[in-house]
Formats: C-alpha cells, structure tokens, sequence
C-alpha cells in the first residue's frame, strides 16, 4: 500500500522501458495495480554501416506507445524512464544530428585501440569494465571519425526519452556508468576520456539522482504525447538495475534478467574491488540512486540464440517448451524437443557460472531470481534450478523494468522516498527440487561465459 498521508487524488504513474527490441510502457495506480500496458518495436534497422535507428523514428515510436496505454495518460502524476545503456544520439542545435546506432554494433574499434593505447589497464579500473565497442564513447568516436562535427551534447536512449518528454538534457548514474568515460567508484566525468576524443568533458550531460525531478512535461511534448503538461519526469536507470527496485530483493539475491541479453548481476553497498572484479570477468557499475554498486556478469545472448533456434525448427518457443517439459521421447536424441532442451540446459549452465563469479567477489547469494520474458519458460526455470545451487524464484512482474520505472515516477511525484518503498509484487515460491547448497561456483561449470 501507499505510504499513509501521501495525498495521490487518483493519480497515476506511466513507466517507460527503451529495450532492444521493444519500447514498453505501463501505466501503475497508487497500489501497484496496472492500469494499462503497451509495446511496440524498437526501430533499429540494419544500415550500411551496421545497426541503427533514426531518432525521428524513435520519437515516433515513443508517441506510439504512449497513445497505446490509451485515456489513463492523461491523468498520469510523474514519468520515469529506464532503457538500455550505451546506445544514444549526439545533439547540437537542440537536435540530433546522427542515428542511434545500437549496442551491440561493433563500430568504434579503432577508437578503442586508441583509448587502450592511450591509458592502457588503468581505463578499465576507473569506468568498472572493459573499453570495448559497447561503449558510447566507441559510438561516438566512430562518428567523430567519420564525418560528425563536433557536437554540444551526447545523450544515451533513455535519456533522449528524457530530452522529448521535458527538453531537459540529464542522466543518472547507471548509465553514465556504461558511457565509458565516467569512474565508477568516484562517480565523476573523466575529462581525459573526452580529450582523447577532441571533446570537452561537458558533452556527457549532469548526472542526476534516480527518482529526482528531472524535468516536466513541456507543453510541446503534452501536445505531442498526450500528457499532462507539467507533471515531472525522472530517470529510472539501466534496464537491469532499475528492474531490481521492482522486484523487492536484497543485497544477498543475485539477479537474473532474461531477455534478448541474459545478464546477472547483484547489488553492494560497497565499493567493490574493480581489479578483482575485471580478472573474474566481471563489471561493476553504480546503482541507480547512486548510493551502492552493482556487479554485472553476462551470461549469453539467450534471446537471440533461442531465437535463432526456434526459427531453425520451424517451431515458436512455446511450442519448443512443450516439447522439452514432454521430453519429446518419440523424437530421439535429435528432435525438436531435445534439441530445444539441449540448449535451455547450455544456457542455463552459463548463468550458473557468470553467478558464480559473482559469488566468488561477493560472497554466497541466497537465492537466483529470475525475471525478464525468458522467465515464462518453465522447463529453462527447471534448467536453471538444477545448477544454481541456490533456490530459484520468478517474478510475477515478466516486464520487471518497466515496472521499476513507474516506481522512479512514484518517487518524483513525492509518493514514496525510493522505488523499492513502493508496492513491490511477492516473488513467487521457488521451482520445485531447486537444490540449496548455497552461491558458491556449481559443481562442473566452467569459471567464464
């Protein structure tokens, strides 16, 4: 329930959630009930060059999922906004000026070689991971390099949501952790990172408090989105970590978010050691709110090799899951089913691992919480229980960032003090014959993805 004396007069809280592969929203009352849910494509698109997608088309796509939740927008209280990290779009004149070239593009190679060369291991140890493609500043190297005019401002996905929704240019930490120019332990730009871009340090934005009144709805963006003009907006955070404030965990669950990436991760009130962190093949970032840390592991592409499978046997997954929980036995060995199971039981073996290594930084977790679409798929639920070597549990909330989003908006509306303080759904009991031998490194798993 909501917290007593927070007057709410029936308002509501729209979530936004930049994936991938889809732009979610959800509209949440003052209980937690959901009052109206929507999605549609995210519209990269393959280029010449790789993969991208127009910011016109962006925008277009963020009104079109907002009008999808239908009449409810119109009584929203506050707007928050989780996405995916690195992906975004450089700005000047108040526009942007290149595409959105997504993520796992892997453009920016010669600006990496350069920033290696440049500072060596050292980078590495100040922005918590590895300098690799991902980064925006591999993005925006690539388009300094080849052609870009030097521009005013570089904004990520969720935070360009921000920029349509309020002409505010803003971040949080999360994100700003995964730019690759900002350290993660003192939670500051890195000036030199930017100069060995040509770019002064002012082109990433301020980085502002998850939940804090980022900005409001402008009277452009009420009339472009059907909002309310003047209600505040905020930044949730990466899609992963603002996902965790829905799900009511604690500092000693590891986190499996399962989607077109299946990451775990898990939270710390501490500074983690980085260097023993980047030897385990691990990635510590900041937690939305900055006020703790999370450690990252990367598990597999699930989604796009599920996919990739599915397609090949001419079956939905849904289909493919029969199949494995049947056992598939007229089949053999090769059969759809098998096949199917074969590799629930591959991949879930990789998230034991990438869980261990976070074990093995961290200390024993208690339990693996799984969330994200992947979660709907018991016999990968049943996979995964035979590794983990801990309980594993599910969110009852599929869409679980999205959900953390519209918490953030609580938070901006003055609701409640944190996204965790407001309703959070009950996690559901864990999957049958889970074995519980504690979060150590399972026995047989390998100790890399």
């Amino acid at each position: 329930m909501p917290p007593r004396g927070v007057q709410h007069d029936g308002g509501l809280l729209l979530g936004l959630d930049v994936g991938t592969t889809r732009i979610k929203a959800v509209v949440l009352d003052a209980a937690g009930g959901e009052r109206a849910a929507a999605a549609v494509p995210t519209p990269f698109a393959v280029a010449a060059g790789g993969v991208e997608m127009d910011a016109a088309d962006f925008e277009a796509a963020l009104s079109s999922v907002v009008a999808a939740v239908g009449p409810d927008r119109e009584r929203v209280a506050a707007v928050g906004v989780a996405g995916m990290a690195e992906s975004g779009a450089p700005l000047a004149a108040g526009r942007p000026v290149a595409p959105v070239i997504a993520w796992y593009d892997g453009r920016g190679e010669e600006t990496v070689a350069a920033l290696e060369s440049r500072f060596g291991p050292d980078l590495a140890r100040r922005t918590g991971r590895r300098v690799r493609t991902v980064s925006s500043v591999a993005k925006l190297g690539w388009l300094l390099d080849h052609g870009l005019a030097p521009p005013k401002r570089w904004l990520g996905v969720p935070e360009l949501a921000l920029f349509l929704l309020t002409g505010v240019e803003a971040t949080e930490h999360s994100l700003a952790a995964r730019t690759g120019a900002y350290d993660v332990i003192e939670r500051a730009w890195l000036p030199s990172v930017a100069a060995q871009l040509g770019l002064p340090v002012g082109i990433f934005p301020a980085v502002r408090r998850a939940g804090s009144v980022m900005g409001r709805i402008s009277e452009a963006a009420a009339r472009r989105f059907g909002l309310p003009a003047g209600v505040p907006a905020t930044i949730a955070g990466h899609d992963h970590l603002a996902a965790g404030a829905a799900l009511g965990t604690g500092d000693d669950d590891l986190l499996n978010s399962v989607g077109t990436a299946e990451t775990v991760f898990r939270r710390t009130p501490t500074a983690p050691d980085v260097g023993v962190a980047l030897a385990l093949d691990l990635a510590v970032t900041i937690w939305p709110g900055g006020q703790a840390w999370g450690v990252l592991a990367s598990a597999a592409r699930s989604g796009l090799v599920l996919g990739g499978l599915a397609a090949s046997l001419g079956r939905s997954p849904a289909e493919l899951d029969g199949l494995a929980a049947a056992g598939d036995a007229a089949g053999g060995p090769g059969s759809a089913g098998a096949r199917w199971g074969a590799a629930l039981a591959g991949l879930a073996a990789r998230t034991a691992a990438a869980g261990a290594r976070v074990a093995d930084l961290l200390g024993p977790h208690r339990r693996l919480v799984v969330f994200g679409g992947g979660s709907r798929s018991l016999p990968w639920l049943a996979a995964k229980a035979a590794v983990a070597g801990v309980p594993v549990v599910r969110s009852p909330v599929a869409e679980a960032a999205v959900r953390g989003a519209a918490l953030a908006a609580g938070v901006a509306a003055g609701w409640w003090p944190s996204p965790g303080d407001g309703p959070v759904p009950v996690l559901e009991a864990p999957v049958p014959d889970a074995p519980v031998r504690g979060g150590g490194r399972p026995p047989g798993t390998m100790g890399g993805p």
